[in-house]
């Protein structure tokens, strides 16, 4: 069966199990909170799109690109997709593999300042601490 003619849900799944090498290498990094206490989900349907990477909270798209997506139809897609991934509220940023494997460092510094723009949780508390009560009026 040809992969164009799969479900969503089951292309998704397949994606899932053949991550390239970079994709693989970045999971191992954002997966479990290990970023800003951000949940990532990989290859996550949004729309009639897949997702690399996706952060709920944050709106956070992380989308690793290899050799397809720098020809001609795919600079098109990608603009495409992007543009209407923003106009849902999504911040997309983009890596190349070779950026993700001999650039790590500056990836994960990237995707921890769009994190901290969009959710303002790394290197905070998970929540507020809670108000003090207020003092009560001494009595007479």
């Amino acid at each position: 069966m040809a992969m164009e003619w799969l479900e969503p849900q089951d292309f998704s799944e397949h994606l899932r199990e053949a991550m390239t090498p970079a994709e693989y290498l970045i999971w191992q990094l954002i997966r479990n909170r290990q970023r800003c206490n951000a949940k990532f989900r990989r290859q996550y349907i949004k729309g009639i799109y897949i997702l690399d990477f996706y952060c709920p909270e944050a709106k956070l798209c992380v989308e690793c690109d290899g050799l397809p997506h720098f020809t001609p139809e795919g600079i098109k897609k990608d603009r495409i997709r992007t543009e209407w991934l923003k106009q849902q509220g999504i911040e997309v940023i983009r890596f190349t593999s070779q950026e993700i494997e001999h650039d790590t460092q500056r990836v994960l510094q990237e995707i921890d300042s769009a994190l901290k723009r969009s959710i303002l949780k790394c290197d905070s508390p998970p929540h507020p601490p809670p108000p003090s009560p207020p003092e009560e009026e001494k009595g007479s």
